[in-house]
């Protein structure tokens, strides 16, 4: 707009002065016909002057030629400097047309730029505010995943608990089968006789669940806390001496079955007896003897055992 203000004052000044050298130039012409006039009717009163003024009117004649000549070869020199001077006008008003024509041009742009910076400015508003209604569905997705990480999370720790639980369940379902049954010999028959406390081997195994019972020591090893029961059976045949069958907990005793030697009227004779023990995981119970026991195919002299329930 400054630009523009300044382009037509310029116009304005310059129109002012081209009107001032038109009326110059109107004044010059004016001036210059005077002094042709002026010019014809001295030489028109020439006689008359000389009759009439005589010496006086010659010694003034060539002051007011010389004045002439200078006033026309001012008006000559005005009538040039005009020529230039509206050269110099027409050229300035061309230019000035040159620079409304571009000012038109740059003010076109500048509209056309305004316009594109208030499109651009409204595409950018548009933009930020769906920048924003994705920052919101951003913000709003990372929460929803962060629940859904936390919800994972225990759901883990639930599945990791669930697998220690059924773990457990099954240890605790191996642990409850625990049963074994075992005789004295695996083949033949006849007396096992010692007159010391022995320790028996009972060989030959009809049930080990568990495998908890070891038949080449002989003892049952409790794989856990609980309550466990036992009983054993020894057969007496065929022999002068007695027997005793004594059930032991870690070297300790804890019951006994036994009988007389046998006779010719009482050849044969059974006894057992049997305990509920609570045992710690790695208790050891076995059974021991001292005297005669029998044992043949029919599996007479036993031990036994099973867990009743775990503590």
């Amino acid at each position: 707009m400054k630009m523009r203000s300044l382009l037509v004052f310029l116009l304005v000044l310059i129109l002012c002065y081209l009107c001032r050298a038109q009326t110059t130039n109107i004044n010059n012409d004016i001036s210059v016909q005077a002094i042709e006039s002026e010019e014809k009717k001295a030489w028109t009163l020439r006689p008359t002057a000389e009759g009439e003024g005589g010496q006086q009117a010659q010694e003034l004649q060539p002051d007011i030629w010389a004045e002439l000549r200078y006033l026309r070869d001012m008006v000559v020199e005005q009538k040039v400097e005009l020529r230039h001077l509206t050269a110099r006008v027409t050229a300035a008003e061309s230019l000035v047309e040159e620079l409304m024509t571009e000012n038109t041009a740059m003010e076109a742009r500048m509209t056309a730029a305004e316009s594109l910076v208030e499109e651009l400015q409204r595409k950018n508003n548009v933009q930020a505010t769906e920048l924003g209604v994705t920052q919101q569905s951003l913000s709003s997705l990372q929460q929803r995943m962060t629940t859904s990480e936390n919800h994972l999370e225990e759901l883990e720790k639930q599945q990791e608990g669930q697998r220690a639980a059924v773990q457990e369940l099954q240890n605790n379902n191996t642990v409850k089968k625990v049963a074994f049954s075992a005789s004295l010999l695996t083949s033949g028959e006849g007396n096992t006789e010692h007159t010391d406390v022995i320790h028996l081997i009972f060989r030959n195994v009809i049930t080990n669940i568990g495998n908890h019972y070891n038949p080449n020591i002989g003892y049952f090893m409790a794989p856990v806390r609980g309550v466990y029961y036992f009983r054993f059976t020894g057969h007496v045949a065929h022999t002068g001496s007695s027997m005793r069958l004594d059930l032991i907990k870690n070297g300790n005793h804890v019951v006994t079955a036994g009988d007389r030697p046998t006779t010719s009227e009482d050849a044969e004779d059974n006894a057992s007896n049997g305990a509920v023990l609570q045992l710690d995981a790695g208790d050891v119970v076995s059974v021991t003897l001292s005297g005669n026991v029998w044992d043949d195919q029919y599996h007479r002299t036993t031990f036994s055992g099973f867990l009743l329930f775990p503590l």
